[in-house]
């Protein structure tokens, strides 16, 4: 969707604002309308774009999401992952370490806050699909535990050794961390 300038604005607006009252309180104790008046926006501009507190985090998930788990990946600042076989997958376990490393701030204010649960729903769903092509070709859980248990596992696997990584200061370059986590799903 294309969003004209001040759309995209007010849209910026909102995010910060929300942002930065997670930073300031726990998610459980913001509403709409400190949002609001921290953006600096007008209700009926607020309720364009959202019904809820809930929206903007999953929105802002689903912005971080989208280009972290994209297929087709691009030269980048920190990466490049352009030239990695599509078919191989493992690259993009580790693009999203890099993507998630380099939004660690961001990451980590959603899951202090106690929208943790919105930013993991989302990202187990996202995670799903890539867990399940990577055992469909043998480069994870080649073994004859139920795919569905691995799907699981190796999903919420993920999940936490993201959430250790990010949480622990960790200095290990995210190709380490990612060999870990295939180490983990053999």
């Amino acid at each position: 969707m294309r969003y004209k300038k001040e759309e995209i604005t007010a849209l910026e607006k909102i995010y910060n604002a929300t942002i930065a009252l997670l930073t300031e309180k726990s998610y459980t104790s913001i509403n709409n309308s400190q949002i609001i008046k921290k953006a600096n926006i007008s209700r009926s501009t607020f309720y364009i774009y959202f019904k809820n507190k809930d929206q903007i985090i999953s929105t802002i998930c689903d912005d971080t999401f989208n280009h972290i788990f994209n297929h087709k990946l691009t030269k980048e600042k920190h990466h490049d992952f352009s030239k990695e076989n599509p078919d191989e997958l493992k690259h993009i376990i580790t693009h999203s370490f890099y993507h998630f490393l380099e939004d660690r701030d961001l990451v980590l204010t959603i899951l202090n806050s106690g929208a943790s649960s919105i930013f993991l729903n989302q990202l187990r769903k996202r995670l799903k699909p890539l867990v399940l092509s990577l055992i469909e070709k043998k480069i994870i859980g080649n073994n004859n535990v139920p795919i569905e248990m691995k799907t699981h596992q190796y999903v919420n696997g993920y999940t936490a050794l993201l959430q250790y990584y990010l949480r622990h200061n960790s200095d290990s370059k995210p190709e380490v961390i990612s060999e870990y986590y295939f180490t983990l799903c053999k």
